[in-house]
């Protein structure tokens, strides 16, 4: 299993932790990257990007 998105290599990413913009939770890991409204690369948790990425299968 990948270690890319767990433990201390997270503590280097700024602003890693946070509120996510497409749901409103808090305290989530921002590692996630998508294209926001504005064609603008914004950073999402988690459950968000599996639910686009279900989406588009």
């Amino acid at each position: 299993m990948a270690k890319a998105k767990r433990g201390k290599t997270n503590l280097t990413v700024k602003g890693w932790r946070g509120s996510c913009p497409q749901c409103s939770r808090t305290g989530v890991r921002l590692l996630w990257e998508t294209k926001g409204e504005d064609d603008k690369n914004i950073k999402i948790c988690k459950v968000c990007d599996a639910a686009i990425r279900n989406k588009a299968s």
